[in-house]
């Protein structure tokens, strides 16, 4: 963690499309950030067809730093160029408007781009919560910028979280921006581009409050997310000179086994990280869409055992200006028993396929 002691100026900017439901929890989570510095927060509305230039408005009638700006839809990638156009600070932050941000997140961020000038971009680490801001479980990236630019390198998943992350945007200009060519993966092109530009670093901290829902961008465009991501890694290994592996990416499953899939996983990271409760609220949809998958009745009973033992969560609700109080799962756990019962039953029969 780096100490609030940095007073530079930062521009937060909010992108914010059909948010209505979030965004003023969004814009609270900045209102109290532990930063000792001036924020100037910017919400730019993408053409939303519900309320959320209402919400904005209502927000930007509280304090005298919030300015609202609207428009017809754009798109992800447009919207987030724009939004730098906007900025009339170097320091740039990025909230989504469906997420929240940790009280520490300006103060530790900034702090470390202030200590370190050769940082282009920083970030941290998050926490996944449900659409009502439940927690769910963690999501770690590496620390070290070669650590991240060689996982983005690799196709892996993304190293680096749009939201919650502070850059130069002097740095993100010199880079190119975000490429409208990709706009289902404007983040992760630009990550590749600014690694050939300066270095880029996530902090130890949990700074972003991740929120898991049906309608965000990465569950309903998983799959051009992937599609376009391939295209995006290719163009980067041509571009530092470096070989193509030959791995062709891995298929993409049908609509519906990707949804299972999605929701599983999700599911999963509730339970072994001890919030039960989320997992039984995930569980409701998620059978009604896949009433038939053993897995996820099985992981219904064992939710209700573990909500039971645990009263609920270990982990609090997460809430805007409140520090996040994380808990793991416990040795005693109807899920970790499980999880060691299929353990056993897996090196037993391997035993037994080895005797034979």
């Amino acid at each position: 963690m780096v100490a609030a002691t940095c007073t530079d100026p930062v521009t937060v900017v909010i992108p914010a499309y059909n948010l209505d439901a979030y965004l003023q929890d969004a814009i609270e989570s900045v209102f109290k950030q532990q930063y000792d510095g001036p924020v100037s927060i910017i919400v730019l509305d993408d053409g939303s067809t519900d309320q959320s230039l209402d919400v904005a408005n209502r927000m930007a009638g509280k304090v005298t730093n919030l300015k609202v700006v609207t428009q017809t839809n754009q798109g992800r990638a447009r919207t987030r160029n724009r939004m730098l156009e906007l900025a009339e600070t170097d320091l740039v932050a990025w909230l989504d408007g469906d997420d929240l941000a940790a009280p520490c997140w300006l103060a530790d961020q900034i702090g470390y781009l202030h200590s370190n000038p050769d940082c282009v971009a920083v970030g941290g680490q998050g926490y996944s919560m449900t659409a009502s801001g439940n927690a769910i479980g963690p999501i770690t990236h590496p620390l070290d910028g070669e650590d991240i630019d060689r996982r983005h390198l690799s196709g892996e998943a993304n190293a680096f979280f749009q939201s919650c992350v502070s850059v130069r945007k002097s740095a993100v200009l010199k880079a190119g921006g975000y490429d409208e060519r990709y706009p289902c993966a404007e983040d992760y092109s630009l990550w590749l581009r600014l690694a050939e530009v300066g270095k880029l670093a996530n902090l130890s901290g949990c700074h972003l409050c991740y929120r898991v829902h049906a309608t965000s961008a990465n569950w309903t465009l998983n799959i051009d997310q992937r599609t376009q991501g391939h295209a995006i890694q290719q163009e980067a290994l041509k571009r530092r000179g470096l070989p193509n592996d030959g791995r062709v990416m891995d298929e993409i499953p049908p609509v519906k086994k990707d949804d299972w899939n999605r929701r599983l996983f999700w599911i999963n990271i509730a339970l072994k990280s001890g919030n039960p409760l989320s997992a039984l609220q995930m569980l409701g949809p998620a059978l009604k869409k896949h009433p038939g998958s053993l897995l996820m009745w099985l992981a219904a009973l064992v939710s209700v055992a573990d909500a039971t033992i645990f009263f609920g969560n270990r982990t609090a609700k997460f809430v805007p200006g409140k520090s996040l109080q994380i808990k793991s799962l416990p040795n005693v756990s109807f899920y970790r028993a499980g999880r060691s019962l299929v353990r056993a039953r897996r090196r037993w029969r391997g035993g037994a396929d080895a005797s034979q």
